[in-house]
């Protein structure tokens, strides 16, 4: 895997673009929103978020928001896995931080854990407010946050501690 570095550049770049372009079509949806609605957590709470949306005219915005970001996933999936291969080659094998196949698994959990939350997403604004519904979104939502965190802050450590091992060898 040859240029980590200039993969995981790229597709930052694409990812950040991405979200640009969402942010435009879906112009003058609050960005805010969308979070707002993973975490919904029940269906009564659902019910007046989309009444609120219906009266501001923004289902339509709301619905192909969601269905932009079954495109964004696949984006920063690929961003953290190439961004996790660049820090994990920059410092020794036998290092405990260099734990590339499971940030990886992580990253592509996250990916599969934002689809399934897209999905019910979908449900909860075609068959109705239902807490399932409602209740898994939150659930995949969580899962997901949690899991680019962890990766997020395993990238940044590992560049770090990359950056101050090559300054102390210099020294």
């Amino acid at each position: 895997m040859k240029n980590k570095g200039l993969r995981f550049s790229i597709l930052l770049l694409i990812c950040l673009s991405w979200i640009f372009l969402m942010r435009k079509m879906t112009y003058p949806l609050d960005p805010s929103s969308i979070l707002k609605f993973e975490f919904i957590g029940t269906a009564e709470k659902a019910r007046s978020f989309l009444n609120t949306l219906a009266r501001l005219g923004h289902t339509e915005l709301m619905t192909l928001s969601i269905y932009l970001d079954f495109i964004f996933p696949l984006l920063y999936g690929a961003a953290f896995f190439y961004g996790s291969a660049w820090v994990c080659s920059k410092i020794i094998i036998g290092h405990p931080l260099n734990k590339f196949k499971q940030l990886a698994r992580m990253t592509l959990m996250a990916v599969v854990c934002d689809f399934l939350e897209n999905i019910s997403l979908l449900q909860l604004i075609y068959s109705g407010p239902d807490d399932t519904y409602a209740g898994l979104a939150f659930v995949f939502a969580g899962i997901k946050f949690l899991l680019l965190a962890l990766v997020f802050i395993h990238f940044l450590l590992t560049l770090i501690l990359s950056i101050m091992g090559k300054q102390s060898a210099e020294i």
